[in-house]
């Protein structure tokens, strides 16, 4: 199903062929499927209507006059990486859609298009659109909570680092002071000699 949750909108279908008769029918058979159908007949109105409109998918043809299928690709995949595009090819251009698929698209179909082909080629472009924008988001997600760990820790060192070197500081004559630096700086990760010039600093200036 193209739109499993009623509460969310419907998923949008760009159609881009230069025959009009060939747009209206695949806009029949994606509406009665569910799907929102934008049309588009070159590939400067595809371009327009999606920066307008931001489909999810984008069906288009390879054979368009001014703007071919081929060209049109990048230009779509620039505007947004995570567009899934399904080239409608004929029959005669196999290496000109698998130059397409090189260059991102997902998927390509021989017209006459085989609808039951084109739902399922549909779904899956889908799902493989939403993987990809899952597991961008977690990586998103993973890095931001690194960095928020990694200050933690980082201030939680330095918090220590502040209360050790106090205590130090203040005992003196303590003849645990050097193992204590020792095992300070293992801890935390830093150069025994720094920590060391730091504790004469606050013991010189007590």
């Amino acid at each position: 199903m193209p739109n499993p949750d009623p509460q969310s909108p419907p998923t949008t279908v760009l159609v881009v062929d230069d025959e009009d008769g060939i747009r209206q029918a695949l806009d029949r058979f994606l509406t009665r499927l569910g799907y929102r159908v934008l049309q588009a007949a070159s590939g400067a109105e595809a371009l327009d209507r999606q920066a307008a409109e931001q489909p999810q998918v984008m069906l288009s043809d390879i054979r368009m006059p001014n703007m071919t299928g081929v060209e049109l690709v990048p230009k779509a995949l620039a505007a947004d990486s995570d567009l899934s595009i399904i080239m409608l090819t004929a029959i005669d251009e196999p290496r000109t859609a698998i130059e397409c698929l090189k260059l991102g698209a997902y998927d390509y179909l021989i017209k006459p298009v085989d609808l039951e082909e084109l739902e399922l080629s549909l779904q899956h472009a889908l799902r493989q659109r939403q993987l990809e924008v899952d597991r961008r988001e977690l990586e998103q997600w993973l890095a931001r909570e690194v960095a928020v760990r990694t200050r933690e820790l980082e201030e939680r060192s330095a918090a220590i680092e502040e209360v050790a070197l106090d205590a130090l500081a203040a005992a003196r004559d303590w003849e645990g002071t050097e193992a204590a630096l020792s095992k300070l700086a293992e801890e935390l990760g830093a150069p025994r000699d720094e920590l060391a010039l730091e504790l004469k600093r606050r013991r010189a200036g007590a």
